[in-house]
């Protein structure tokens, strides 16, 4: 059995760089998992990149509330479904720019 088959048969795809040192496999997209991670994604409109390290914003004249926490939250459970190995909380405070857009461009195609 060659490497490909392996991998498919483990349900492992691709490659994604995070920053120096950590580099994830991605699941391979089944309906199943797609279901999951819409389901966890389900009501949230804003970008991963959005929701880093800000606090909660409360409901003002002409705003709604958001809950950033509960946003990052959501995509950090998301990205434990859809990466082989997961991603440890010391992995991802090292998560760097060029990683960012990857796991942005890995939730674009899950949803």
């Amino acid at each position: 059995m060659n490497e490909v088959t392996m991998d498919q048969t483990l349900n492992v795809g691709s490659e994604i760089t995070l920053a120096e040192g950590i580099v994830k496999h991605i699941k391979i997209g089944t309906i199943g998992l797609i279901r999951q991670v819409r389901q966890n994604m389900k009501g949230i409109s804003y970008r991963f990149s959005q929701s880093i390290g800000r606090e909660k914003w409360e409901s003002s004249e002409g705003t709604t509330e958001i809950d950033w926490p509960s946003v990052e939250a959501a995509y950090r459970k998301t990205f434990d479904l859809v990466l082989v190995e997961g991603l440890s909380d010391e992995e991802y405070e090292q998560v760097n720019d060029e990683g960012i857009k990857e796991l942005e461009n890995l939730m674009e195609r899950f949803l």
